[in-house]
């Protein structure tokens, strides 16, 4: 099953949640294409969007060890989550969104 999430659902998902970043089109599209596949289904063991208590410990980590495990990967996500199209801006901005992070100030 295929989880098609519009923009603006992802936006105010993202918002709900506490993230305050600003996505470009293309981040939303990735986020889309690649992010939502696995951490807006239920039962798949992977942390997921508006589930606080799932971001809780590994915000705690802080955004960087977020980003470098999205990079790298960790336990089943693939390195990048299978995005070959998204460079390090745009992970940092999918871990932002799909965890709830609040830009740094």
């Amino acid at each position: 099953m295929k989880i098609r999430l519009t923009i603006a659902g992802a936006l105010s998902l993202a918002a709900a949640f506490g993230a305050q970043a600003e996505p470009t089109e293309r981040q939303i599209k990735l986020l889309q294409n690649n992010c939502v596949q696995c951490h807006v289904r239920p039962n798949t063991g992977t942390p997921l969007m508006g589930r606080p208590e799932d971001w809780k410990d590994r915000k705690r980590q802080g955004e960087e060890a977020m980003l470098r495990n999205a990079i790298q990967g960790i336990r089943g996500m693939p390195p990048s989550g299978y995005c070959a199209a998204c460079d390090e801006a745009d992970l940092r901005m999918l871990v932002r969104l799909v965890a709830g992070l609040k830009e740094k100030q």
